[in-house]
């Protein structure tokens, strides 16, 4: 009987308890729940007070609570708090309290870890390897819930499985925070969170080639980016222009204290600007050259103790630039000056001329020019591409040469065949060479040994042609007419050299100021050509004329090209030459990708 009045009297005191405990737990989770709508909030809350009031041992208050010290570490830990109040613990994830508008998280390392969370592992005092929900991390897709995340997209592509499975987070829209370790042989995780709702909206960056890619090949990827973005690399040059680059300067005068820049200085780097995008009436946006450039230049204006920038730093900034990156161009010109590498400046030459290449190497661009030479006789093979049947040559290099042909039969096939056997070659270039901008100039050595008429050859001349002969414009111009200039200016500038150039190219000259006072000064020349005519007759200095009119240019490559297939007819009607000579060009057989091998012709069967 005294045990049944000893359950009872614990039981009513447990009832007791549990209502004095409700009455004091009710109001204060009464408050937590009205701040928040959410069920899942309000049954959560809901579960927690049961557990208090069916847990009111962990609540009184024990006199065995000390503070124990960890046997391996050393470290002091409240084991008692620890041990209590561990299912108390909140586990913040995510805290946007002080934002005042929608997150904007920017992922400089989208890896799985970094974007999606992890759960971690730790090693307790007894060596062993444990988890709990408080070791539940967030990661940037979560922190950027309600607003915008901005990721590299090369990044998340070559990142193992983070592409996946963020195509899945977004058309799932939850996010859930798996274990991904793959250096770990402890993988595995007991815990599995439950999956957030999510909405985020997702911005990649990269380059247009990924994007074509992705759109053509990824079907997700079209319906998850609806929105495109193309930035220019470009901007106009208006009077608005000087203010963007003069507020570029100022912000580097405010994070890097460089001293201020003057009028003629920002000048200065608006012609650097319009330089880099290759055009008068542009400047480039670029703005991580532009900014390098400013740095230069405030470093030498403050070797002279100078409070300002001018435009002297800014044209030494750019010298030095060139200079460090000058070796290969200076090795060329070397070359060029001790007689290694042919080039003629002298008496004018049949069949010769001065064509202009340029080599880019990423982060600086120069040009040289290189002996471009022409042979023809009397034959039906046609033009002989020396650098395609060499195997130096690119597609548009041989697209050039066909296009020559089309010039010709245009020109001086309209009454009778050709019958020319012809070949052109770029001399002493034994690398790989590609780009038409050289055709003004094989079509011009290519007329020159065929009339007899020699060439100027202290002119040089780049230029792409069509078939009708009209002179359109290139790329490098800049740096082609400067690397002839270097090689010209060695030896001494004679006043009579220059470059030849397409017409459309002017716009896009923004030479050095040295070329520049040179041609001011008539010690160097720049003659812009809409046509072949025109080129022809500068080189030349007979006049162009036509097919017809005696005398002319045209005229005696027209009345040579006759003489040829006159010559040519009358030798197949020769019983000896029968079955000798070909009817017409043989086919053009494939180059074979793969280089020659040892003992093995590369152009056997041509």
């Amino acid at each position: 009987r005294q045990q049944e009045v000893e359950r009872q009297l614990n039981n009513d005191v447990r009832n007791v308890e549990r209502t004095f405990a409700a009455r004091v737990i009710e109001p204060l989770l009464g408050e937590i729940a009205a701040r928040y709508e959410s069920q899942k909030v309000q049954r959560w809350l809901e579960r927690l007070k049961t557990h208090f009031i069916k847990n009111l041992d962990r609540f009184r208050r024990r006199a065995d609570r000390f503070q124990q010290v960890d046997p391996i570490f050393g470290e002091p830990f409240l084991a008692d708090i620890q041990e209590r109040f561990f299912e108390y613990q909140v586990n913040l994830l995510i805290d946007n309290d002080e934002l005042k508008q929608a997150p904007v998280v920017i992922e400089s390392a989208p890896n799985y870890r970094n974007l999606f969370g992890t759960v971690d592992r730790v090693v307790d005092r007894f060596g062993r390897v444990v988890t709990n929900f408080t070791r539940i991390k967030s990661g940037s897709l979560l922190r950027a819930n309600g607003g915008y995340l901005v990721i590299d997209l090369e990044d998340a592509l070559t990142e193992p499985f983070v592409w996946k499975e963020l195509k899945r987070s977004i058309r799932s829209g939850a996010a859930e925070i798996e274990v991904y370790d793959p250096f770990s042989i402890f993988t595995i995780s007991s815990l599995k969170p439950e999956p957030i709702p999510l909405n985020v909206k997702l911005v990649v960056l990269g380059n247009p080639l990924l994007y074509h890619l992705l759109y053509l090949y990824d079907d997700d990827f079209r319906e998850m980016f609806k929105v495109k973005a193309d930035f220019d690399t470009e901007i106009g040059l208006d009077s608005n222009a000087g203010r963007v680059y003069g507020q570029l300067v100022r912000k580097l005068r405010d994070t890097e204290q460089i001293p201020p820049f003057d009028a003629p200085a920002i000048g200065e780097l608006l012609r650097a600007g319009a330089r880099m995008a290759s055009d008068r009436r542009k400047l480039t946006a670029e703005f991580r050259r532009l900014v390098d450039l400013i740095r230069e230049a405030a470093y030498w204006a403050g070797l002279e103790k100078a409070t300002i920038v001018s435009a002297p730093h800014v044209r030494q900034a750019l010298k030095e630039q060139v200079y460090r990156a000058d070796l290969i161009a200076a090795r060329i010109r070397e070359l060029v000056a001790d007689g290694t590498l042919l080039i003629g400046l002298g008496d004018p030459e049949v069949g010769r001329i001065n064509a202009l290449t340029i080599a880019d190497l990423g982060d600086y661009a120069f040009g040289w020019p290189v002996r471009l030479t022409a042979s023809a006789g009397v034959g039906a093979t046609g033009i002989i591409n020396i650098e395609r049947e060499s195997r130096l040559s690119g597609r548009t290099f041989d697209k050039g040469m066909l296009i020559l042909e089309g010039y010709l039969r245009n020109q001086y096939a309209g009454e009778h065949p050709l019958a020319l056997s012809a070949s052109l070659a770029m001399e002493q270039s034994y690398g790989g060479v590609d780009g038409d901008s050289a055709s003004v100039a094989e079509i011009i050595c290519l007329l020159s040994v065929i009339s007899g008429v020699p060439l100027r050859q202290d002119i040089a001349v780049t230029g792409s042609v069509n078939q009708w002969g009209q002179v359109q414009a290139i790329g490098g111009a800049n740096e082609k007419i400067e690397g002839f200039f270097d090689v010209c200016r060695q030896p001494g500038l004679s006043g009579r050299q220059g470059v030849c150039l397409p017409a459309a190219n002017v716009q896009h000259l923004i030479l050095r100021h040295d070329v520049v006072e040179a041609v001011a000064a008539g010690q160097f020349h720049i003659w812009p050509i809409k046509n072949v005519d025109e080129g022809l007759e500068l080189l030349t200095g007979n006049e162009a004329g036509d097919t017809r009119r005696e005398g002319t240019l045209h005229f005696r490559v027209a009345r040579r090209l006759e003489q040829m297939a006159a010559a040519l007819k009358k030798q197949r009607a020769t019983p000896a030459a029968r079955g000798l000579l070909p009817l017409e060009r043989p086919p053009i057989v494939p180059a074979d990708p793969r280089p020659p091998l040892p003992g093995r012709d590369g152009l056997k069967g041509r």
